[in-house]
């Protein structure tokens, strides 16, 4: 198990409402992605690689605002079956976290004080 695998192992484990968790590197390559168990999976793997790689440019198309608006932290999106977020990564290859979670989670409160805290300890962010 990689280091990259580690990291989503370590994140599904901070909540139950964690569905999923993968890494996108610059490029939006999927170079790690873990579901939780008993997870019922939506997307096909080839459907998770092509949502990561355009989550991955919607995010580099808001460092166009930065400089007026501050860093992107996440961004988020509701689905009638699930939530979705990506998390900016700042350090090294790596561009966002996506992390989906059962819709009844609170994911802000999961998002700021269990995934930012651990993806800062492992120099993902600043």
């Amino acid at each position: 198990m990689n280091n990259e695998e580690k990291i989503c192992n370590e994140i599904l484990e901070l909540d139950r409402s964690i569905r999923f968790t993968g890494i996108a590197n610059k490029m939006g390559k999927l170079v790690a992605a873990k579901f939780n168990r008993g997870v019922k999976v939506l997307l096909t793997r080839e459907e998770i690689e092509a949502n990561i790689i355009k989550a991955v440019l919607r995010m580099k198309t808001r460092e166009d605002y930065e400089q007026k608006l501050g860093k992107t932290i996440y961004t988020f999106a509701l689905y009638e079956k699930v939530k979705r977020a990506s998390i900016a990564l700042n350090k090294g290859d790596y561009s966002l976290l996506m992390v989906s979670f059962e819709v009844a989670a609170d994911h802000e409160s999961i998002i700021l004080h269990k995934i930012l805290p651990t993806i800062k300890q492992h120099n993902l962010i600043a």
